[in-house]
């Protein structure tokens, strides 16, 4: 059995959040008894997380929207499982694409939800690959959340609407996170909410440890299959467990201003803990000593696993971090932006400006909806795109790191 503790990556053994669920369960309670919730990508890593969490709570429907079938599957299996008590009186799945024509007839044909939260998304740096990948970012990150908005606008104003964003939204580096950070401006100054009249709220997350894809992922998964470990070198990040990630969008959700970015109390000092290090513990929580090769000696490293696992070490490759869109460190407050406190605890506050007009963002919004569905995509370039970009993130021109070399190309 592979042991894949929270807390070698967070820290903690409880959850940082335990205080402000207590202090206001009551009130969470309240506010979701005979409710109607819809959860748009719920079947993921965190938006399964927070179904399970939903579920608990005296809801009249809970309903679950993935495009992964087989995803969806598996969390019904682990509700009809589950120790803890559901509480939700319906809980229903719908494999639909949330961006699709046929999501926006199912929602027409529905009784207003009270809630809707949104966890679909791209959300690797490494899909930065081609002009292709980067549009199918802009796709699922900007445009899709903006006509669920324009949906929402018109058959469900009244429903509150949560959406999940990401700490790379602050002063981003890579297309992943800004396309994060313009999906934000959607959410607050754009057309596509002028009919919505409940409250808009996300928040920038952490990493979540051991999420669907994610490198903390990876290291079970190479335990697994008895290969050696990767980690690149100087990069610093925060962790949080999966149940932190399902309570953060609670408390963001349900006690938010509408308008406001929601992100951890986290301490750089204290909570911020480099990739390297964290394999290091992953190996020494399963027995192990971690036994360093460098990026060219992979081969090395493979052929040594047998040899080394038998001195209970593992190998552990180090690589450098120069690939395109890797940020070096976390950070939830980008340029020109304040956080304050809030009544939560844990929780800090950013309330939502920009110096963009919404004409400003509508026009970008038909460019990009023109690029997706236009025939010229041969035509563009990842320079190109990122222009167009920065004509509503000005920086994105000169913080974009860019590189020949992917993560897909590393062990």
């Amino acid at each position: 059995m592979i042991l894949c503790p929270d807390h070698i990556a967070t820290g903690r053994m409880t959850s940082m959040f335990d205080r402000d669920i207590s202090e206001h369960n009551r009130h969470i309670t309240g506010m979701f008894k005979n409710a109607r919730i819809c959860v748009i990508g719920g079947a993921g890593s965190i938006g399964a997380s927070m179904t399970r969490l939903l579920a608990t709570f005296p809801l009249d429907r809970l309903t679950i929207i993935d495009h992964n079938e087989n995803a969806l599957a598996n969390l019904m299996r682990s509700f009809r499982a589950s120790s803890r008590p559901i509480l939700a009186q319906k809980i229903e799945t719908l494999p639909l694409d949330f961006g699709s024509e046929l999501f926006a007839s199912f929602l027409g044909s529905q009784a207003p939800y009270h809630f809707v939260f949104n966890f679909a998304a791209l959300k690797h740096v490494r899909t930065e690959r081609d002009v292709y990948s980067a549009l199918a970012l802009i796709e699922t990150n900007v445009l899709k959340p903006a006509r669920l908005l324009q949906t929402l606008g018109e058959f469900m104003p009244n429903a509150s609407y949560f959406s999940v964003s990401t700490d790379k939204a602050a002063n981003p580096v890579s297309f992943m996170g800004a396309t994060k950070r313009l999906m934000e401006h959607v959410m607050f100054c754009s057309s596509c909410i002028s009919k919505h009249q409940a409250s808009r709220t996300t928040a920038r997350f952490a990493n979540v440890a051991y999420s669907e894809g994610s490198l903390l992922a990876s290291f079970e998964q190479r335990v697994r299959d008895r290969v050696p470990l990767a980690a690149p070198t100087g990069i610093l990040r925060y962790f949080i467990s999966h149940t932190e990630a399902a309570e953060l969008c609670l408390l963001s959700a349900l006690l938010g201003d509408t308008e406001h970015i929601y992100f951890p109390k986290l301490d750089p000092m204290e909570n911020m803990v480099a990739l390297e290090e964290v394999a290091r513990k992953f190996l020494q929580a399963n027995g192990y000593e971690a036994d360093v090769f460098t990026m060219d000696e992979e081969d090395d490293a493979k052929a040594a696993l047998e040899g080394l696992t038998a001195d209970r070490k593992w190998p552990l490759i180090l690589t450098p971090a120069d690939t395109a869109g890797e940020k070096p460190y976390e950070e939830f407050v980008g340029e020109n932006e304040h956080a304050a406190l809030t009544p939560m605890h844990e929780l800090y506050a950013i309330r939502y400006q920009s110096e963009l007009s919404t004409r400003e963002v509508d026009a970008s919004l038909a460019e990009f909806e023109a690029m997706v569905r236009g025939n010229s995509v041969s035509e563009l370039t990842l320079d190109g795109l990122k222009a167009r970009i920065a004509n509503l993130i000005p920086a994105f021109s000169e913080t974009h790191i860019a590189s020949e070399k992917r993560l897909d190309d590393r062990i």
